[in-house]
């Protein structure tokens, strides 16, 4: 059997008498799933060659490196690999520039390897790029059975090849000219070993047989490549003496993210992805028509990550407008990963804007941006021919953009575009700002920010970003204040991206948490509103409150020793501040690191506590050495027998959510490490 791998879907004509067949791509867009056979995709050739074409997508439209994995698929699931054959021949193209035309130097297929190449450089260089391919489908044996010259004619060609073959460890099986003799059995539509079989040619032809044979037989070996390197490949080029290579090869430098896939079968979930982030941020305005321009199951799983908790929230009666179920999906499955999936987008599009949308988001998952769909064309499209609707176009591409912050930041970017910069402040409107609301929709949380805001005279006019709709985000110029939910990096960006939309710079306060941070935020928020009476008797309240607990719990902190790990996001001075005035020995504040925060650093009123770029094997180390009593951090960690263990995240607003979580601190330390049931014998 012979199955050409080439978008070109020449590789088996002349086995056919110069006729052309179904490619396996056609025939997958054109066919049913339940109406497809075998039978319409392998045709029967000279000699009884078994023949079929992976074919390819429309010029400038889909992948056409997907394809041949569609067609690996497609013939296995329509019983290919059950027909009897001694050999299996894939003609793949040479330059090996993705993982879909690389599939079949993938150990499940081929068994050996030949590589046909000119003596012009750039041929020389794809057969390299090809051996070097062949390492990163490393299964243990030698398939590379030689090299086959496929001459044009040029000076010193075969010299030229016969060093690349030398210098990377092969041979050179057999030198095939430049002939008259292929041009006249090519337009009488047969091979020259059919028409010729008596020919130098064919002789030729038959070494490269007798080569596969043998080395299928074990009677010759095949060999592993050493690849040369660009200062070996340009000795080659300019005709020098190949110096010495990379000991052992090249060596091969896996990104972070594939490093973390052991297998192309690995099929474990990713935790994150810019397009979820994306999504994640536009379903939070419950009037905007999300569209997720890739697969169902991204849809899915991203709604589904979301939905139960914002429900219930909902159902807690936390939120006073209930969260939009707005999310559409373009459903782009294998055929249009080949094909391209404008179409789709263009009818999901035309489907939203008819169920009412003003404003839509389209967000790409992966397969529009590795396939190179034009989503831009198709979006100037639709609004042309829908006045009043607004489209917002996020080209998330998945993971290929980053995690699920960097779509969410994306997804902001495009969100604080819909401000209506021309309303007047009132300086009775507050407006919080962050990327995450949790901690402040807790019921009591909820009513302790309004309770303090009304203090000051102060209302809520937009939360930016939480669950809200497009009519309070047109609003938030509306406001006179800004305050942030979190003070951190992602909140900070938040601020810039405002202040570079409405020309404003909010003011960069942030909800306090700790009694010091409540202290120095009162004096801010007096000063801005005027009323610091009730500033100080709410610092009044908050000092005597924190005093009594202090003296009431010190007890049983008194000499504990407590290190803290936690992401570069999180401050936590204001547990280090509780810890101290409650008697404990704070040891080290770690901070671990973070690829999206590199360079950064925390900022602490404990510099001397504060370690940077802190790793899991530092911890256990410090572990065994300092011995802590506790450790909190905000990472799931397995702590020592006799060290006792609590998580932290962000607790709440002002000084009881603090004084609430001393006391859980306080109920790890007190009880014990096992519980007794699991010492049961």
């Amino acid at each position: 059997m012979q199955i050409g791998c080439d978008p070109k879907h020449d590789s088996t004509r002349l086995l056919l008498e110069g006729k052309a067949q179904t490619t396996v791509l056609d025939y997958v867009r054109t066919v049913p799933l339940q109406d497809r056979k075998l039978d319409d995709v392998i045709m029967k050739g000279t000699s009884g060659v078994l023949c079929a074409e992976a074919g390819g997508p429309e010029p400038g439209i889909g992948c056409a490196g997907r394809g041949i994995l569609t067609t690996f698929d497609t013939l296995r699931k329509l019983g290919a690999d059950g027909i009897d054959t001694d050999f299996r021949i894939y003609d793949v193209l040479g330059d090996v520039v993705c993982g879909g035309f690389a599939v079949p130097l993938r150990g499940e297929y081929a068994d050996g390897i030949l590589l046909v190449t000119s003596g012009e450089f750039m041929s020389i260089y794809a057969a390299n790029n090809i051996m070097k391919g062949l390492r990163n489908f490393d299964t243990g044996h030698p398939r590379l059975i030689g090299i086959i010259l496929n001459s044009r004619g040029v000076e010193g060609e075969e010299e030229t090849v016969r060093r690349f073959a030398d210098a990377t460890g092969t041979e050179v099986i057999s030198v095939i000219p430049r002939d008259r003799m292929f041009a006249d059995a090519e337009s009488r539509g047969h091979t020259v070993r059919e028409l010729f079989p008596d020919s130098e040619l064919s002789a030729r032809i038959d070494a490269i047989r007798d080569r596969i044979v043998a080395v299928s037989e074990g009677r010759v070996p095949a060999v592993d490549p050493h690849p040369l390197d660009d200062d070996q490949m340009s000795d080659l080029a300019a005709g020098r003496p190949i110096r010495a290579g990379t000991e052992g090869g090249i060596p091969r430098i896996p990104c972070a993210g594939c490093g973390r896939r052991r297998s192309i079968k690995d099929t474990r979930l990713m935790q994150s992805c810019a397009a979820y982030g994306a999504v994640a941020a536009f379903l939070k305005i419950n009037d905007v028509g999300v569209v997720l321009h890739g697969p169902m199951s991204c849809a899915y799983l991203m709604d589904a990550s979301r939905s139960k908790a914002v429900l219930d929230m909902y159902d807690s009666g936390l939120f006073s407008i209930p969260p939009g179920r707005n999310l559409r999906c373009t459903a782009m499955d294998d055929t249009v990963s080949i094909f391209g999936g404008n179409k789709l987008l263009e009818e999901c599009l035309r489907s939203t804007v008819s169920e009412g949308f003003r404003d839509i988001a389209v967000i790409t998952a992966c397969m529009p941006g590795i396939i190179g769909d034009d989503c831009m064309t198709v979006i100037d499209k639709v609004s042309e021919e829908n006045p009043g609707v607004r489209i917002h176009y996020v080209p998330a591409d998945g993971d290929i953009a980053g995690d699920f912050t960097d779509g969410f930041m994306m997804a902001a970017e495009r969100i604080v575009g819909m401000m209506d910069t021309s309303l007047e402040p009132d300086p009775t409107r507050v407006n919080l700002l962050g990327t995450s609301f949790f901690d402040i929709h807790s019921r009591s949380q909820n009513a302790e920010l309004q309770r303090i805001l009304s203090e000051f005279g102060l209302k809520e006019n937009c939360r930016f970003i939480d669950e809200t709709k497009s009519s309070d985000i047109r609003n938030y110029c509306a406001a006179g204040l800004d305050i942030m939910v979190t003070d951190n990096r992602n909140s900070r960006d938040l601020s810039d991206m405002v202040a570079r939309r409405t020309g404003r710079r909010p003011g960069l306060i942030s909800l306090p948490v700790g009694l010091k941070e409540y202290e120095a935020w009162l004096g801010k928020i007096a000063d801005i509103t005027g009323r610091k009476d009730a500033a100080e008797a709410e610092m009044l309240h908050a000092r005597k409150a924190y005093d009594e607990f202090v003296g009431t719990h010190s007890a049983r902190f008194k000499g504990k020793r407590v290190m803290i790990m936690i992401r570069l996001s999180l401050n936590v001075d204001w547990l280090v501040d509780l810890l101290l005035d409650l008697g404990a020995e704070v040891l080290k504040v770690a901070y671990a690191p973070s690829s999206r925060k590199m360079g950064a650093k925390p900022v602490s009123r404990h510099p001397d506590l504060v370690v940077r770029d802190y790793d899991d094997d530092m911890l256990d180390r410090d572990l065994a050495e300092l011995r802590p009593d506790l450790l909190i951090s905000d990472y799931s960690r397995a702590a020592p027998e006799e060290c006792k263990f609590a998580r932290v995240t962000k607790v709440g607003i002002g000084v009881d959510p603090a004084l609430r979580y001393a006391e859980y601190l306080e109920n790890i330390m007190r009880l014990p490490k096992t519980e007794g049931w699991k010492c049961s014998r």
